[in-house]
């Protein structure tokens, strides 16, 4: 329906309004020359259904409806349509000199609003010097922000009011802007700057791990969380987490794939094997290390196909087993490496080998074989329905993401 035409006509609401106080849908309403009535006559031209209808607004809706004589339509279509005709500016400076807390929280809880009217909002509230959770409007606005970004919330209700729901949403469905107004929450903010309340170890640690939190905010977390800021990925800070000296933090860098050339440089005199392992490698760094780290070079996902054939010719057996693991090995290695019927087990865990192989290794009587092939993502999905009837394998099977996918795909009810 086209509301617009509503212009110089008038509206019966029946129950109550829902995202909008009855004030600013009255005032709404009045933006586009529509005034809203109590009882129906024949100049009403639409009729809505709002929420919590008493007994004679549902026999008049019912009366109503039977008469079919003017259109009738559920409240969120006219509320959604409204709160497209707010100005953000004005509203905000209303707010601004109101003070109106109790007006600003039904706004933030308003479903309709724009995201970035949201998140200007939300710099207007006053969280008292408490904390998230720790009164019943705080409680309610946090609850508004959690609901407003949490995909699929009628699965998950009880998440808008834990402290652990707010980390969730960060881990799950953060962005560069929800994560930045999150910090910019007094209660966050304070305990970026003065770390004293556990309950809020989660929400910054998740900031710490999510891939879109700006610097400003990782630099805060640096102090209390460098550890974290180690294993991100891409790797940020980089600089200023060597700078540190710290053992623990360094033995993380050195297993971070996102390293840079410069920083493996400088850790690899200290931890060659975990440099050999994880950094992309160049020539020049293979050759160093190909002597006293080749097994640990073998897992390396970056490996090149000379270089892997260079691997092969040491005839080492713990280099052999590393490399028909690496889900990276290219298909000639892996070949070679199952034409001589050893490193089964290894074979079957990797994701890259190919299927008639890994169907071919279901007839072993292995139980590591078929328990890496109950886990491996690209076995076939027929082999793993025949494993899960094992119940040795039937865990394995049932945490396979591949075979999760595929029952979800099929509806099949096998959970």
């Amino acid at each position: 329906m086209n509301y617009e035409e509503l212009c110089g006509k008038s509206v019966l609401l029946l129950g109550k309004t829902r995202a909008l106080s009855h004030e600013e849908f009255d005032t709404l309403l009045k933006l586009h020359k529509i005034e809203r009535v109590g009882t129906y006559s024949k100049s009403v031209a639409l009729i809505v259904e709002g929420r919590m209808m008493n007994p004679y607004e549902q026999a008049e809706s019912a009366r109503l409806y039977e008469a079919q004589c003017t259109p009738i339509v559920e409240l969120s279509r006219v509320e959604e349509w409204l709160c497209r005709s707010i100005e953000p500016n004005r509203l905000l400076m209303s707010l601004k000199l109101s003070h109106n807390q109790e007006r600003l929280v039904g706004f933030l809880q308003n479903p309709y609003i724009t995201d970035e009217l949201f998140f200007k909002l939300l710099k207007l509230y006053d969280w008292q010097g408490e904390g998230l959770f720790d009164n019943d409007t705080n409680r309610d606005v946090t609850a508004a922000i959690i609901g407003r970004f949490y995909v699929d919330l009628d699965r998950n209700h009880n998440v808008q009011y834990a402290m652990s729901g707010l980390a969730h949403l960060i881990e799950q469905y953060g962005n560069s802007d929800l994560i930045s107004a999150i910090a910019e929450l007094s209660p966050i903010a304070k305990e970026l700057k003065n770390p004293s309340d556990r309950s809020l170890s989660g929400v910054l640690d998740a900031m710490a791990l999510h891939r879109e939190t700006k610097e400003g905010i990782l630099r805060l977390l640096m102090g209390e969380r460098a550890a974290l800021l180690a294993h991100r990925k891409p790797l940020d800070l980089e600089s200023e987490l060597l700078a540190l000296k710290e053992e623990a933090i360094n033995r993380i860098l050195s297993e971070n794939t996102t390293l840079s050339k410069e920083g493996a440089d400088v850790l690899e005199r200290t931890y060659p094997d975990l440099i050999a392992s994880n950094t992309i490698l160049s020539d020049e760094r293979f050759d160093r290390l190909v002597i006293d780290y080749a097994h640990n070079l073998a897992g390396n996902s970056s490996l090149t196909l000379v270089m892997q054939k260079r691997l092969m010719v040491l005839h080492d057996e713990a280099v052999y087993r590393s490399l028909a693991s690496n889900a990276m090995a290219d298909n000639t290695i892996l070949e070679q490496l199952y034409s001589t019927g050893c490193f089964m087990k290894e074979l079957a865990s990797n994701p890259s080998l190919n299927q008639k192989w890994l169907e071919a290794l279901s007839a072993s009587f292995d139980v590591e074989v078929l328990s890496s092939l109950a886990a491996n993502t690209s076995t076939p999905i027929e082999v793993l329905y025949q494993l899960s009837l094992d119940r040795r394998f039937e865990r394995a099977v049932k945490t396979n993401s591949a075979f999760g996918k595929h029952i979800q795909t099929h509806n099949i009810g096998w959970f």
